[in-house]
């Protein structure tokens, strides 16, 4: 009984305690019934009460993400406030407030929130009015007013103010605002659009209590003034990053002895390490002049006695190869340093003699610097705390590996390189406690070590991209979560057994090997979300529990022997994005609405699937690729196409359709390529094709699978130093890499040849192919209006009329073919116009005249106008002074021309019609006289028809050898 009554008190003290409205005060309880459906809370975690008095502490009112940026501004009633007396920590953030009603009564709120000290009105649309209420409050230190249309004024007790998007104009009267805040610590102004640089005036100069000062992304541009925030004696932390500050830097700055951290990455700075004040700031402990264009010497020797620096970053810098030979090792101890990409490309290693004596350093990123030589082991070695070595995209020849075991090295990615040799136990067994590897794109060879498979913290491994072969160890599947070993020799049957089933593995990717056997080792894998097995021996069908497989996202079986028809079961991916079931054998229709509707690239192409598209993906309203081309589809172009306001690319070529081209499609504005060549398509080329409209997220849509792994090595500069920031403003520079799946890629014709697009020149492609179909009638100017495209072909076909001079306004063309039609009249002399034309085939129509030969047409050989017999010039060798235009009937040339023929047409009419008669009457005759031709006649046409049957080809040259037999007197 005294435990049950103990249990009593206890619930009924945390009840108390809670951080809800029934732990408050009734007026405070009443207050926060009020504000729950204005701010549409969906629970009360975002309260905090003071456990001892009951009352409110603290109110955390942000927008959830569902409610976010939402557009419409409202205001709100500030009494609504006034119960919260002991309030400390207000978060109005993301609720688009465009002001508040404040009180009648003058002061009252200031009053009654006397306690407030932090106030976050971040991304809203508040204006001056809301401070005026708020800047007499005497306890408020901190002030988040990102993304707001407000100025400064009244706030000179304030500590801490945020200002980050707020869009600073005036410059001069915000900056002279911002000097009268004499109690600040913390000033942010990022992602501003301040001009000129804030210091110009010295009004900065009244806040000595200043530590942290942040400008970083504001658009800031020119020289810093000489004096240029010298008088800031306290700084501690300066960041003038990504803006394009240039010159050098003051002078003055010898003497900001208390900076410990000092951001000016991305600048446009004309300074050097060596001259610079950054010699003399032995205080630093973090320094970044990443892509900042100083001059930086390989020793380091200028900042050889910064013994308290920890973080230097230098990525995109322009090192100086530097052979002086320092008298006495260096004082500096790095634990993070960072060089990548250096302008100075292919230096050797051993060039950064500071690096001999480095022995604490625990990150280090040497990645493309086009490194030559064997791997550098001995790094490793000196730096037995490393945790994190990025090298990726050197020149290094072999993968030497260190003497010792490296307990804490958790990541290593020294991709892309020109390693060869391979990949031995030793080296598996000195990196016990790895979690993220990535040896891709080397040229390592024989088998995957087993001993790969005994660390088991791996969870990325990435061995894509080499010469590996033999089988896959069957246990490196035990722990790891990201597998990609695609591009290598693997071989062998791909199956799993109860005992090595990973059910934590999410990403797979086998593609471009050997593998052999079937797909049901699904049934091991049902958490995955990217599988690539494309390119290998896999037989067999799609199995239907694949559905079981709910978390996919990205699918590619493309490019091997499976077989039968596509499973309906695929529409309970409700997440899937991108499908590839290209070159297999699959067959039949395809089901009625068989994958999801938020799915965005589709591959089906160079299969045998049949039948018609009537509804199959009508409701895929987020589809930007759809490849459907070499298959046996037959039926109609569907209208609903016209529906998919995100389609982008359209690939039919290759099959049965027939019927006219849908108007629907013309509302397409997002179509870069359309091909629909090689079908039974007739009637007129539409004419509403076009603008294309090129959206912001436009290359995202087309490059890529849209589902690639992030996996983020979390590395942060942040953790060696000693920030002086809050938490809620604290940068972390994170390293991400991206484990994509294969490319996007999409089969096209252009330039006579069929190629495979992907990634930039994916995203370059604008093209249209109607060639190969029954299309008549003229070419519509109109066809010009999409004038960004590289390829247009219209080839073989029935258009006929001229070629139109639209197609001038076609700037960017690389590619028209015409050929195989009936157009008539003479090639524009506009089209010379085009420069970067590279092909042009208006073979086999009838055209007349002469051929323009200005810029690129005078590259054009005598192929590309085959077939025209009233053509002539160059680089055809007909002479255009001696040939008579027959088409000009119009002109008095061509009258005279006629009128001075040598027969007569009436005469001709008539002479041919009676002799035609005559000889369709005497061979019966002849026949029915002589038996012996009337047999060989009857035998003749029985052969010319048991041929004629198999290829017209056949039939023309049998029927031609014949006539010559007969007229030398020989028998058939």
């Amino acid at each position: 009984m005294k435990k049950k009554t103990l249990w009593v008190l206890v619930v009924i003290w945390g009840i108390a305690c809670l951080c809800g409205s029934r732990g408050c005060r009734e007026q405070e309880r009443i207050a926060l019934l009020a504000l729950k459906p204005a701010f549409e809370l969906p629970s009360w975690e975002g309260v905090k009460c003071n456990p001892t008095t009951g009352r409110v502490t603290q109110l955390m009112l942000s927008a959830s993400r569902a409610h976010r940026f939402n557009f419409k501004t409202w205001y709100l009633n500030a009494s609504l406030l006034l119960p919260f007396e002991e309030l400390k920590n207000l978060d109005l953030s993301f609720n688009n407030i465009g002001g508040w009603i404040a009180p009648k009564e003058p002061n009252l709120l200031s009053s009654r929130l006397s306690k407030l000290e932090v106030l976050d009105l971040s991304f809203n649309s508040l204006d001056n009015s809301i401070l005026s209420n708020l800047g007499t409050i005497p306890s408020l230190q901190c002030m988040f007013l990102q993304h707001n249309n407000l100025s400064i004024k009244n706030l000179s007790h304030l500590e801490n103010l945020h200002l980050d998007g707020v869009h600073l104009k005036p410059v001069g009267t915000i900056v002279q605002a911002l000097g009268a805040l004499s109690s600040l610590r913390i000033l942010s102004l990022r992602y501003n659009t301040i001009e000129g640089t804030i210091t110009t005036q010295g009004y900065l100069g009244p806040l000595t209590s200043l530590r942290l000062l942040s400008s970083s992304t504001s658009d800031l541009s020119g020289d810093l003034p000489y004096q240029s925030l010298c008088n800031l004696a306290k700084l501690e932390e300066l960041d003038l990053s990504f803006n394009g500050i240039t010159g050098r830097l003051p002078t003055c700055w010898r003497n900001m002895t208390s900076i410990r951290i000092l951001n000016l990455e991305d600048n446009e700075f004309t300074d050097s390490v060596t001259s610079s004040p950054l010699s003399s700031l032995t205080s630093l402990e973090f320094l970044s002049i990443s892509g900042a264009h100083f001059d930086v010497p390989s020793s380091l020797g200028p900042l050889s006695n910064h013994s308290r620096l920890k973080v230097l970053l230098l990525d995109d810098t322009k090192l100086t190869i530097d052979t002086k030979v320092a008298s006495s090792p260096p004082r500096l101890q790095l634990k993070v340093f960072g060089m990548s990409n250096s302008q100075s490309k292919g230096f050797i290693l051993t060039s950064l003699g500071f690096l001999n004596h480095q022995y604490d350093l625990r990150i280090m990123d040497l990645s493309s610097n086009d490194l030559p030589g064997p791997f550098p082991a001995w790094l490793l070695e000196n730096n037995t705390k490393l945790e994190k070595l990025l090298m990726a995209n050197n020149l290094f020849t072999t993968l030497e590996v260190p003497s010792m075991t490296l307990f804490n090295l958790s990541m290593m990615d020294i991709s892309n390189n020109n390693m060869r040799g391979e990949l031995t136990p030793k080296f598996c067994a000195n990196v016990p406690n790895l979690v993220h590897l990535n040896l891709s794109a080397n040229g390592l060879e024989r088998s995957i070590p087993y001993e790969l498979g005994s660390i088991k913290s791996l969870f990325f491994l990435d061995l894509s991209g080499n010469n590996f072969s033999g089988g896959l160890p069957i246990h490196l599947l035990d722990s790891v979560v990201i597998l990609n070993v695609a591009y290598n020799n693997l071989q062998g049957e791909f199956v799993f057994s109860d005992d090595t089933m990973n059910l934590n593995l999410s990403y797979l990717r086998i593609g471009h090997n050997k593998f052999t056997g079937n797909l049901s080792f699904l049934s091991s894998h049902v958490n995955l979300w990217v599988l690539d097995i494309s390119n290998n021996f896999f037989i067999g069908k799609i199995p239907r529990l694949i559905a079981n497989l709910s978390s996919l996202t990205a699918l590619d079986l493309s490019k091997n022997q499976l077989d039968g028809a596509v499973p309906q079961e695929l529409c309970n991916l409700g997440g899937l994005k991108y499908l590839d079931l290209s070159d297999n054998n699959l067959y039949g229709p395809l089901p009625s609405f068989f994958v999801a509707q938020e799915v965005s690239h589709i591959h089906l192409n160079r299969n045998k699937l049949n039948g018609t598209i009537v509804h199959a993906l009508s409701n895929s309203s987020y589809l930007v690729t759809l490849d459907l081309s070499e298959n046996e589809f037959s039926g109609s172009i569907p209208h609903w196409l016209g529906n998919l306001s995100q389609l982008s690319i359209l690939l039919l070529r290759g099959n049965s359709f027939d019927g006219t081209f849908p108007k629907q499609l013309c509302s397409l504005k997002t179509l870069s390529i359309i091909d629909i060549s090689q079908n039974n398509l007739f009637g007129p080329l539409p004419s509403c094709l076009g603008p294309i409209n090129i959206s912001r997220d436009y290359a995202n849509k087309v490059t890529s699978a849209p589902y690639n792994v992030i996996t983020n090595g979390g590395w942060s500069p942040w953790n060696y130093v000693r920030p002086f920031r809050t938490e809620s403003y604290q940068i972390r520079r994170g390293w991400q890499e991206e484990a994509p799946l294969a490319s996007h890629t999409v089969g096209f014709t252009a330039k006579k040849r069929l190629d495979s697009y992907k990634g930039y020149a994916l995203l370059e492609m604008v093209g249209l192919d109607f060639s190969c179909n029954q299309f008549s009638g003229e070419i519509p100017p109109g066809i010009a209006i999409l004038q960004d495209m590289l390829v247009l072909n219209l080839s073989n076909n029935k258009l006929t009329g001229h070629i139109p001079t639209s197609l001038l306004s076609l700037t960017k063309i690389e590619s028209i073919d015409l050929s195989y039609n009936n157009l008539i009249g003479s090639i524009p002399e506009e089209l010379t116009q085009l420069n970067f034309l590279e092909v042009f085939n208006v073979s086999y129509n009838n055209l007349s005249g002469a051929i323009p030969n200005k810029n690129q047409f005078g590259a054009f050989d005598e192929s590309s106008y085959y077939g025209n017999h009233l053509l002539c010039g160059v680089p055809l060798s007909k002479n255009c002074l001696t040939t008579i235009d027959l088409n000009c009937s119009a002109t008095k040339s061509c009258t005279k021309a006629k009128e001075d023929g040598f027969i007569d047409q009436e005469t001709f009419y008539i002479s041919f019609g009676v002799s035609y008669t005559m000889v369709l009457l005497v061979i019966p005759v002849v026949l029915f006289i002589n038996p012996q031709w009337r047999q060989g006649w009857f035998h003749y046409v029985e052969l010319v028809i048991t041929i004629c049957r198999g290829s017209i080809f056949t039939c023309y040259y049998f029927v031609q050898d014949s006539f010559l037999k007969l007229s030398n007197g020989r028998t058939i």
